[in-house]
C-alpha cells in the first residue's frame, strides 16, 4: 500500500488505525463502567421515583455508573429506572465477590436504597427520612 502525505502530516494508513483503534475503545467503553447483578428478592418492594410496588421475585439490576442509573429487569422486562443519587464508601469488608442490595424497611413496605457491586463503591438510589430498618440481601454477582 502507497503511504501518502496528508496537509497535517499523517498518512492514510496512520490515520486509518487511529480511527480503527479510537473506534474500538469507545465500542469497548460502555462495558468498563456497566455491570449486571441478579437477586431473588423474597418480598415486594418499591424502586424508582413514583412507581408501583414490585412483586417478589428474581430480578436483574443493570448498574450504568456513566448514565447515574440502576435500570431493574423484573420477569416482564425493565420495571422500573433508579437514578444514582450518590457513591457510598465501600467497607473495608467488602471484597471482589461481595455485592448487596440494601431496602429500607418502614413499617411492611421496602425500598431500594443501596446497590453495592462486588469491589467498589456502593450507590445510594433512595433515602428514606425518618425512623426505618435496614434489610440486606447479600448476592453473588
Amino acid at each position: 500500500m502507497k503511504n501518502i502525505s496528508t496537509a497535517h502530516g499523517f498518512t492514510t494508513a496512520a490515520r486509518a488505525f487511529t480511527l480503527g483503534i479510537a473506534s474500538l475503545l469507545l465500542s469497548a467503553a460502555p462495558s468498563a463502567f456497566a455491570a449486571t447483578l441478579k437477586a431473588d428478592i423474597p418480598f415486594a418492594f418499591n424502586a424508582g421515583s413514583g412507581g408501583k410496588p414490585l412483586p417478589a421475585g428474581a430480578y436483574e439490576f443493570d448498574i450504568a455508573r456513566d448514565e447515574d442509573k440502576v435500570t431493574i429487569h423484573g420477569p416482564k422486562g425493565v420495571v422500573a429506572n433508579d437514578i444514582i443519587l450518590t457513591t457510598l464508601s465501600a467497607p473495608p469488608h467488602s471484597t471482589a465477590d461481595h455485592a448487596h442490595l440494601v431496602f429500607d424497611k418502614v413499617g411492611d413496605a421496602y425500598t431500594l436504597s443501596e446497590v453495592w457491586e462486588p469491589g467498589s463503591d456502593g450507590l445510594l438510589v433512595h433515602v428514606t427520612k425518618g425512623k426505618h430498618e435496614h434489610h440486606t440481601i447479600h448476592l453473588k454477582k
